[in-house]
C-alpha cells in the first residue's frame, strides 16, 4: 500500500453564517518492522463565500489535487 493517501472533505456553517470548506489526507505509516501509525495532515482550508453547492466544492478539490 505504498504510496496511497485517503482524502476527506468537509463542509460546514458556522453560527455567524460563515462557511468554511477542509481537505484533510490520511495515511498509515509503518514506523518499524510491524509497527504502524495512521498520520493525518490537512491539505486544504478555505472560507467559503457562499458557494456551498456540489459543483464549487468539486471544483475546489480538483484544484487542490492537481
Amino acid at each position: 500500500m505504498t504510496g496511497q493517501v485517503n482524502l476527506m472533505c468537509d463542509a460546514w456553517q458556522a453560527s455567524n453564517t460563515d462557511g468554511y470548506f477542509v481537505v484533510t489526507g490520511h495515511w498509515i505509516e509503518e514506523l518499524k518492522a510491524g509497527t504502524w501509525e495512521l498520520q493525518s495532515a490537512v491539505l486544504w482550508f478555505t472560507q467559503l463565500n457562499n458557494a456551498h453547492h456540489g459543483r464549487w466544492l468539486g471544483q475546489a478539490l480538483f484544484k487542490i489535487c492537481d
